[in-house]
């Protein structure tokens, strides 16, 4: 009897958890991203520039950039580069995110990944847009 009571406390606890949105949807259906850049304006400062076009309101969406050197060596990971809240269905959003690399070495290609949760850039994980681009 206990064990059942036991179950049911925990169904109810990850019921509540998925109903308060406070795990990330993970749908790679869920943003269309156009657009995707990637510059410098020298010192080690590089910027990863896009359009980004929500398919339904989302309250969080976060860029993390993974940038790698010509072997494919991670130079440095930027957790936080961009983030926005309350992204409108329909509505686009210039996103600009930025990362300093200097002194880290000289980039060749980045991974943009988005993310609909906030501090999920600890984790490859969950990311609802997960692209790579040349840095030329």
């Amino acid at each position: 009897m206990k064990k059942i009571a036991l179950i049911l406390i925990v169904l109810a606890v990850l019921s509540v958890v998925a109903i308060s949105g406070c795990t990330s949807s993970g749908n790679k259906n869920s943003v269309n991203v156009t657009n995707l850049e990637v510059s410098t304006e020298g010192y080690g400062m590089y910027y990863v520039t896009c359009d980004i076009v929500p398919r339904q309101d989302t309250s969080y969406l976060e860029m993390v950039l993974v940038w790698y050197d010509s072997s494919g060596a991670v130079l440095d990971r930027t957790p936080l580069a961009w983030n926005i809240n309350d992204a409108k269905a329909g509505q686009t959003i210039k996103a600009r995110g930025m990362a300093s690399l200097y002194q880290k070495g000289t980039p060749a290609k980045v991974q943009v990944l988005l993310y609909d949760s906030s501090f999920s850039g600890g984790s490859d994980k969950g990311n609802i847009f997960n692209q790579t681009i040349p840095v030329g």
